[in-house]
Parts: C-alpha cells; sequence; structure tokens
C-alpha cells in the first residue's frame, strides 16, 4: 500500500497592533500555510498588505516590529495566537531626556542657593 503525501493545510490566528497610528489600532487575522511549514513575520505582514517585499522600510529599522514586545526580524516564524506589533520611531534618546531633567533639577537647586547667599549677603551689609 502506498502512501500519498496530501497537503496539509495549517491555519493560524494572529492579531496586528499597529502603534504607528494615533489610535493604536488593534486587528486580528487568520492565515493559512500548505504543509504545515512555518509562517514568518514577513509572510504575515506580507499577508494583510503592510509590506510589499523584504526589503520594505520598515524591516530596515531596528526593533520597529515584535512580537509580544520582544523584538523580531523578517524571518523569525510566526505562531497561533501571537500578537506582531508595529512600533513607532524613538523621536528623542531616553537617556536625553533622563539627563535633560536630572540637569533642570540641578539648576534649580543652584539657583535657590545662589538667591539664599544673596540674601544672606545683603543682610549683612545692612
Amino acid at each position: 500500500m502506498i502512501c500519498m503525501e496530501s497537503e496539509v493545510s495549517r491555519v493560524i490566528s494572529l492579531e496586528l497592533f499597529d502603534s504607528r497610528k494615533n489610535p493604536p489600532v488593534l486587528s486580528a487575522f487568520t492565515m493559512s500555510s500548505l504543509n504545515g511549514s512555518p509562517l514568518t513575520i514577513y509572510d504575515a505582514l506580507a499577508h494583510i498588505k503592510v509590506v510589499c517585499s523584504k526589503d520594505d522600510a520598515l524591516f530596515e529599522k531596528k526593533g520597529a516590529i515584535g512580537v509580544f514586545s520582544i523584538p523580531l526580524g523578517p524571518n523569525d516564524p510566526i505562531y497561533d495566537g501571537d500578537r506582531i506589533e508595529l512600533y513607532r520611531p524613538i523621536l528623542i534618546d531616553p537617556k536625553k531626556i533622563r539627563r535633560k531633567k536630572a540637569n533642570q533639577n540641578k539648576d534649580a537647586e543652584l539657583k535657590t542657593k545662589a538667591k539664599e547667599r544673596k540674601e544672606r549677603k545683603e543682610m549683612k551689609d545692612l
């Protein structure tokens, strides 16, 4: 008895969270793959027409795509129930923001000390 391989179709359901839009959009979709071959992030994004090719600008930005907040690339596999997330570009480096905030607080402290010294000096002069 000869057993022939039949085409096995695997259907997976995914969610797409696009935070590049304002307000962010969460949408659900399903995909199927023939022969149970693993699906990649590129396959999913091409299926829902977010990207056209693997050379798309979205893939060039490091950390622009992830699954459950883990940054991944276009060739990484996806599984049933995954949430693909498209992230906004970071406009300002978080380190610079913290440094600026710390310096603002320090500037305020130095100004109050200078004001106190000036007041003490004026009190001595009287």
